[in-house]
């Protein structure tokens, strides 16, 4: 077996600290997902706190196999732009998914598409988010989202309980005239309820958190995603 020259066990460590700030993501989500930690240490020990300095570490040794690329073969380039853009697209997930989090206000809210008058939650979802230790619904303040607004139809049910699943909800028992469903993230298990209220000449939607933390504008990305589901399908 050929031994491994200096400059390759450069470039193998280069390659390990671009590699490094997905590495540990993967380890926070796992061990969330399996209960070895909360979220307090997947979320804002590892991902907010440890991630940002190794995404540094990152882009940099992303520049060094760059420069490095100069004395190398058309190999040693497509290595350098692949560092490169899995950095890139680490910052933009770090963002969106962990970074987000921490600029909000802390104080639980629920979205809808009618803050005066918010859909109110099922006594069936109530009685399972209080066995969950949710967040109880006196406290969530309701609120809107830039953009999203109500659907000024009345929809089915079954084209409601459809809308929610495209956008990625798990379907409740619901009636005729409200359709529930619970939505879990794919990286930090945060769940969040949706509440449909059909009325004649209007539908409207509310987005409600489990949990008391920074929400980065979760909710009202899922309040936008169920409204455009919701919208007619030509």
């Amino acid at each position: 077996m050929a031994r491994r020259g200096p400059g390759g066990w450069t470039t193998l460590a280069l390659i390990a600290g671009v590699l490094s700030a997905p590495l540990v993501v993967f380890v926070a989500v796992f061990g969330l997902r399996f209960g070895w930690w909360g979220l307090d240490v997947a979320l804002d020990r590892l991902s907010v706190t440890v991630v940002p300095w190794l995404l540094g570490l990152g882009a940099i040794c992303a520049l060094l196999l760059l420069w490095r690329a100069r004395r190398t073969a058309a190999l040693g380039w497509l290595i350098g732009l692949v560092a490169l853009a899995m950095v890139a697209g680490g910052v933009w997930l770090y963002e969106r998914h962990a970074f987000a989090y921490a600029l909000t206000m802390p104080s639980p809210r629920s979205v809808s598409t009618n803050e005066s008058d918010p859909p109110g939650l099922s006594a069936r979802l109530t009685a399972a988010r209080v066995a969950a230790g949710a967040v109880p619904e006196q406290t969530l303040r309701s609120t809107t989202c830039p953009g999203v607004v109500s659907i000024p139809s009345q929809l089915r049910a079954e084209d409601a309980t459809a809308a929610l699943q495209r956008a990625g909800f798990t379907p409740l028992p619901s009636s005729l005239f409200q359709v529930e469903g619970t939505h879990e993230g794919l990286w930090f298990l945060r769940k969040h309820d949706a509440t449909i209220r059909i009325r004649p000449g209007r539908t409207d939607v509310r987005v409600a958190p489990r949990d008391d933390r920074p929400q980065g504008g979760e909710t009202c990305r899922l309040l936008a995603r169920i409204v455009a589901e919701l919208q007619p399908r030509s």
